[in-house]
């Protein structure tokens, strides 16, 4: 099975495609239970047959090993290890979903796959209403299909978990010569607010934390619909109090993929409002193609940044909403 990442996100649809997978997790009694979980579409490259492996040295305790495919060398994953799941290991019986996205190619080990779904976003659920915070960062929606609760996983988080050195988590601002970080570029970021979307924890916290270590003030939302609320009660209370929106928000950096609204969906509607058209956003994640890219510069985004580059996100917002703007290259712009 190969797909070709053609998502449905071109005008702003507030839709998505993702593949249900399974888990069969073997029960204490020796039963097996089938685990519904879900991938976006557009980050599956295929599904292979499971592939013969070489032993890679030092690698984490859920990497198997390596393995070619097209002349690439791609680790495969346990995700069953990874995610504790017990289960067996007759490899005859099982399947992997090759994935491309964060300009990285991996493989995850998984029982079988089911089939594609296309769905809303205003269908896809946030795990806060199924699991105390904090307790299953890995799942970052979930979407009920025929009786069963599907939960997409927070694959960026399991990556970084694996492979360390790669993660967003090795970026230092402080230690980045791009970044000027003299009294009076914090001073001016002190005065600026900005929204932070996104719908994975572990990802939103780097964000906040970049942003506010170069000093801007940060308000976060964790999808689409909670993101438009806020801006919305900003705006009315703008209106109300007779001031400018930027009295409350500067500046939004947004996800794609969310639950309830999409990050495409919650662009297009930001620019059709008369508060919002102007404000800097930028479109942060982990699907941005180049045909992304220009779907978002069509919508309306001042820029985009392909996870896991953080690097560029406070360089691009000073040159948005300051006057930092030496180290800022500006966007290619979008072809008709």
């Amino acid at each position: 099975m190969e797909h070709q990442t053609g998502i449905l996100l071109e005008s702003g649809t507030n839709e998505l495609e993702i593949i249900e997978f399974h888990l069969r997790r073997i029960l204490p009694d020796g039963t097996k239970k089938v685990c519904y979980y879900g991938i976006n579409v557009a980050k599956v490259r295929e599904v292979i047959r499971v592939p013969d492996t070489t032993d890679y040295p030092n690698a984490q305790p859920n990497v198997l090993g390596v393995f070619s495919l097209r002349d690439r060398l791609i680790p495969l994953v346990n995700l069953a290890g990874w995610l504790g799941v017990d289960t067996d290991y007759e490899m005859d019986n099982k399947v992997v979903i090759v994935t491309d996205f964060n300009k990285m190619i991996n493989g995850f080990l998984i029982d079988s796959v089911s089939r594609i779904h296309r769905v809303s976003w205003e269908e896809v659920e946030s795990p806060s209403e199924f699991l105390e915070a904090g307790n299953q960062d890995c799942v970052v929606a979930v979407v009920r299909q025929e009786g069963n609760l599907i939960m997409i996983l927070d694959f960026e988080k399991i990556i970084a978990d694996i492979n360390p050195e790669i993660s967003m988590e090795k970026y230092d601002i402080t230690t980045d010569k791009n970044i000027h970080l003299d009294e009076d570029a914090v001073s001016q970021r002190n005065s600026k607010s900005i929204l932070v979307v996104d719908d994975s924890g572990f990802i939103r916290r780097m964000i906040e934390n970049t942003l506010r270590s170069a000093g801007y003030n940060i308000i976060s939302a964790k999808d689409g619909a909670e993101a438009y609320r806020t801006l919305m009660g900003f705006a009315k209370t703008a209106d109300e109090e007779g001031v400018p929106v930027t009295n409350y928000v500067d500046g939004v950096v947004t996800d794609v993929e969310m639950p309830k609204m999409d990050g495409m969906h919650l662009l297009k509607r930001l620019r059709d409002t008369s508060f919002f058209k102007k404000t800097p956003i930028i479109m942060f994640s982990s699907l941005m193609s180049e045909e992304n890219r220009r779907k978002a510069l069509q919508l309306g985004a001042n820029d985009t940044i392909t996870k896991p580059e953080m690097g560029r996100m406070v360089a691009l917002m000073d040159s948005f909403i300051l006057d930092i703007k030496d180290e800022y290259v500006a966007p290619v712009p979008a072809k008709e």
